[in-house]
């Protein structure tokens, strides 16, 4: 079951402000900026708050991530277009332009969840039924695309469709922070080189349904009759 709060799509619609929630949850455990840890200055996601793991995860999500995102869509006029990734993601997607793809599908296909993978499936229900996507599976639901696509564009073309179209926090640069980390922004090379993906982060449904406990999951979002689309 995923933990996340919820409140992406009520932050998109300016229902809530960052800042509220900032002040809440520091008012919560009881903050000040004198628990800033100013010595543990290392570029590394928990510590700097001074607070508990959970807290701080949170934290990261709120500001560090939110803020990139926004950070992004004010500076870069091309910030939703492939163009703007970074050059050694669109270097080695380009390299593995041509491979071959075990799998290919329509847009429809895809859309209607009707992939053989019934993760990726089950994800995708959830996003047409429910206008959001448990917070994992949105990596994997993206890498997937990528994998299933003709072309890294075409695969990024189809990403932002089904997340605007759906997703209740869709046209939002958060949002596009994390359908192009898909694709290598915000993160670096990975090896070893891979089909398809090259350098590029490399994510699979096996892997997936070893970390996350998804029986009650896949249950809940199985297909029971066509996706209304």
């Amino acid at each position: 079951e995923c933990s996340a709060s919820g409140l992406s799509p009520y932050l998109h619609f300016g229902h809530i402000s960052s800042h509220d929630i900032f002040t809440a949850v520091m008012q919560k455990v009881g903050w000040t900026p004198a628990c800033l840890h100013h010595d543990n200055v290392s570029g590394k996601r928990l510590g700097w708050w001074g607070l508990d793991e959970d807290v701080e995860s949170f934290l990261d999500q709120l500001i560090t991530w939110r803020e990139i995102g926004f950070n992004a869509a004010y500076k870069l006029n091309n910030f939703d277009k492939y163009e703007s990734l970074p050059v050694w993601a669109k270097t080695t997607l380009a390299d593995h332009e041509l491979d071959l793809r075990t799998h290919l599908y329509q847009i429809h296909e895809l859309e209607n969840a009707e992939t053989h993978d019934e993760i990726w499936n089950a994800a995708q229900r959830q996003l047409v039924k429910e206008g959001r996507m448990h917070n994992y599976l949105r990596m994997l639901w993206g890498k997937k695309v990528l994998e299933w696509s003709r072309s890294s564009q075409e695969a990024l073309e189809r990403l932002i469709y089904l997340n605007n179209k759906y997703a209740l926090d869709g046209n939002n640069p958060n949002s596009y922070s994390g359908i192009f980390w898909c694709f290598g922004r915000y993160d670096r090379a990975w090896g070893p080189e891979r089909p398809i993906f090259g350098k590029v982060r490399y994510m699979t449904s096996k892997n997936t349904a070893r970390k996350l406990r998804l029986a009650e999951y896949l249950s809940r979002y199985q297909r029971r009759e066509p996706l209304e689309v």
